[in-house]
């Protein structure tokens, strides 16, 4: 009934400067604590409620939402809401990539307050959070988003237009559509890897066989939504071995020791036939892929980033190498 009510609408993408700068603006994404939504998929209003407490809590209307995050589901969720609110929704977000905490945003960075909060669960109860800090939020929204059956739809960091255009990460939407287009093409996998280089200066750490996948190969610190493994690659043409340490996803790159790439870079893994995208919950002993590095945003390259978002904010005590002092 949903998707036949949305069938005749039409989805409003804008930049940050189509509105105008007091407008109020707030991010939509899901947020998960050990509940897969498959296994109890949302009814449909969630979002709806949430953004409508927003408004309620704060006295005044919601101009334009944005995603969270800038992959996974939380870059469809909002344009699935857009079509069903007739909201716009804008073409940034607040990380320009993913990352597994909601205070691992470039809104955090710049000081801009995640409250409040609003949460719907599986069992259709709501909360309204109201905190500034958004360590503090990780905390009270992880066991929110527990008791509420695994998993909730949000509404946060509600913050004006030119808040979002100081502090936000900009032309998230159009760059994933465009990912999108390279990678779906029938292309040769060098056309494809010389198209993403082009486009977002990807480049090659490696094309490398896994010869080990290990669980749970360090402990995860509280907090962090994730259970840690580690994935071994030999490089068969130079014999280097290649190490990823992951946590949701490739938080640290070691080729032969040596660190080739480390959060918040983003690397890639594309299978080295088709030059598709390879899940981690995917790879398996005997693949062939390409591991690619991604240059993240600029503000993630700030001290005030790399506090958030370097390995040793995952609990792996590793200094990135752009720190200045380290």
């Amino acid at each position: 009934m949903i998707t036949k009510a949305m069938e005749n609408r039409t989805l409003e993408l804008v930049t940050i400067d189509e509105l105008e700068p007091d407008d109020l603006v707030v991010a939509i994404g899901m947020v998960t604590q050990g509940l897969f939504i498959a296994d109890m998929p949302p009814v449909g209003d969630e979002f709806i409620g949430c953004i409508r407490a927003i408004e309620t809590n704060l006295g005044r209307p919601v101009r334009a939402i944005y995603s969270l995050a800038a992959a996974n589901i939380n870059g469809i969720v909002p344009l699935m809401v857009g079509l069903q609110s007739s909201l716009p929704v804008i073409d940034s977000d607040p990380m320009g990539r993913v990352f597994p905490l909601i205070s691992q945003t470039t809104l955090n960075i710049g000081n801009v307050a995640i409250g409040p909060i609003a949460l719907m669960g599986v069992t259709g109860e709501r909360a309204v959070v109201e905190v500034d800090s958004p360590q503090r939020a990780e905390t009270l929204v992880r066991a929110l988003v527990t008791e509420l059956g695994g998993w909730a739809a949000t509404a946060m960091y509600p913050c004006s237009a030119r808040q979002m255009q100081e502090h936000g990460v900009h032309g998230s939407i159009s760059r994933m559509i465009r990912i999108g287009e390279i990678l779906d093409a029938g292309a040769s996998v060098e056309r494809k890897f010389q198209q993403l280089n082009e486009f977002l200066g990807a480049t090659r750490i490696a094309r490398a066989r896994v010869s080990h996948v290990e669980g749970l190969s360090r402990p995860s610190d509280l907090g962090i939504p994730a259970l840690p493994s580690s994935v071994t690659l030999v490089d068969e043409r130079s014999g280097q071995i290649i190490r990823l340490e992951v946590q949701n996803e490739i938080l640290l790159v070691l080729v032969d020791g040596a660190i080739a790439a480390a959060v918040p870079d983003m690397v890639s893994l594309l299978n080295s036939e088709h030059g598709t995208v390879v899940t981690i919950d995917d790879v398996q002993v005997g693949d062939v892929m390409d591991i690619v590095k991604i240059t993240a945003a600029s503000q993630w390259y700030t001290e005030a980033g790399l506090d958030l978002a370097e390995p040793r904010a995952f609990g792996i005590p590793v200094a990135h190498p752009g720190r200045r002092h380290e």
